[in-house]
């Protein structure tokens, strides 16, 4: 829907989505108080006006372009939509469910791959902001092509390392992706109504939009 919809119809898709956030999964919601997460989207719509379109207002030194404000802000509308519904998608989900919901789809191995993926996000987040904190205190913003080299390598490195671990503390555990009993999803009847409801206002939606 955030490809399909655009103008109007693409603010409507993402006023539905912060209203899903705040009545079911206000932890999802905890992206919005992010600075960088706004720093990227208004640095998308700041940089239409330069690149994209004719110029046609003058404003003080800089020439704009409408079209090219009208295209960031779609485009920054898009960012927004997809990573608010990450997310939330994220923050309804457990990684027991993760593992389930790829057991019932028959995909075991790539459920447990899926799980220890999203349990490294978290990880990963802080584990970046450990090393550059580090290597910022130990002067390295003096020579910021060698910062930003070792920043990349500690941070590759950190992850592999942390990676690894887990798989070995599965296998020392005796856990086998493969094998053993599927674990299972339970779906209950609000479940079913909750997706009839996001599928029927996106179909009110795109119905519209057409």
């Amino acid at each position: 829907m955030v490809v399909l919809l655009d103008g109007w119809w693409l603010a409507a898709l993402l006023l539905l989505e912060m209203a899903f956030g705040l009545v079911w999964n206000r932890e999802g919601l905890r992206l919005l108080r992010r600075p960088r997460f706004w720093t990227f989207l208004l640095t998308a719509v700041a940089l239409g006006p330069f690149l994209i379109g004719r110029p046609d207002v003058v404003v003080g030194p800089f020439h704009l372009s409408r079209e090219g404000l009208a295209v960031g802000l779609e485009m920054a509308g898009r960012a927004f939509g997809l990573t608010l519904a990450f997310s939330l998608g994220l923050g309804s989900l457990s990684l027991s469910d993760v593992v389930a919901l790829f057991d019932r789809l028959g995909l075991r191995g790539l459920g447990f791959a899926t799980a220890l993926a999203v349990n490294l996000l978290g990880a990963l987040r802080e584990m970046a902001a450990v090393t550059w904190q580090t290597i910022r205190l130990r002067g390295g913003m003096r020579r910021p092509g060698l910062a930003l080299r070792l920043f990349l390598i500690t941070t590759i490195a950190n992850t592999l390392h942390y990676g690894d671990a887990v798989v070995s503390a599965a296998t020392v555990r005796a856990f086998d992706p493969n094998g053993g009993r599927a674990a299972s999803l339970p779906l209950r009847r609000a479940d079913l109504w909750l997706a009839a409801l996001l599928i029927g206002c996106g179909g009110v939606l795109l119905a519209l939009a057409g």
